[in-house]
């Protein structure tokens, strides 16, 4: 009898180890990096799937390279400016507590004509706001904002306003990044690019999919040094 319950407890437990494996996998914060993409459409991933997203791409990439990290929210939502972020998905990440944020807002708040004043105070107020809630305050990846001037569906907009406050907007993203000691990803150089309408979605605007995996591309070499120091 004791034979055969000692055998039981064999069985079982072997049937178990893949799933205690797992569970130590998902709950251990020392082996998984949480991940929260905030944004607007250009993280959302308006036009394309969910993994081809560059959120996603960038997420499978630093596994195969070794950091393993889980992106737990796309918290993005298309159309949203800086006060919408900080109104309607702080609360989100704050929930969250991840490990590891990317930000790219202000596409919106540029197509707008915000003046840049206005636009470096709601920057100002939202990083703020968002370094106390991660869990090490460096680990914030700040994102330019394409030139989306080059998009299909501008080509017949007047653009020299519009792309002189993306240089501007570019310039406080990355002057209030050093202040804070974060890290910047500029996909504005390739953005300009991009002007051909393969490199859209059939609306003319958002990036396809092989747009998106070339942003990944640049973002993904700043998040591998940034997480490999401070994992």
């Amino acid at each position: 009898m004791m034979l055969k319950n000692i055998f039981v407890i064999i069985i079982v437990s072997i049937a178990t180890l893949p799933f205690i494996v797992w569970y130590l996998g998902q709950s251990n914060p020392k082996t998984k990096i949480r991940y929260v993409a905030v944004g607007d459409s250009y993280t959302i991933g308006v036009g394309v799937e969910e993994d081809e997203r560059w959120s996603n791409i960038l997420t499978n990439h630093l596994n195969k390279e070794g950091i393993n990290v889980y992106l737990v929210a796309n918290s993005a939502v298309s159309g949203y400016t800086v006060k919408d972020v900080i109104e309607f998905e702080l609360g989100e990440v704050e929930k969250i507590r991840p490990d590891f944020v990317t930000v790219l807002i202000g596409a919106n708040d540029n197509f707008g004509q915000k003046e840049a004043g206005t636009y470096r105070q709601e920057l100002r107020e939202l990083l703020d706001r968002l370094q106390p809630i991660v869990t090490n305050p460096n680990n914030i990846v700040l994102i330019t904002i394409p030139d989306y001037s080059k998009s299909p569906v501008l080509r017949l907009y007047r653009k020299e306003d519009m792309l002189k406050l993306i240089v501007q907007y570019n310039e406080i993203i990355k002057e209030e990044g050093r202040k804070r000691n974060l890290i910047i990803a500029d996909i504005f150089p390739l953005s300009q690019a991009m002007i051909s309408d393969a490199d859209y979605v059939s609306d003319g605007l958002h990036p396809a999919a092989q747009s998106y995996a070339k942003w990944e591309q640049i973002i993904f070499p700043v998040v591998f040094d940034l997480l490999k120091i401070n994992q």
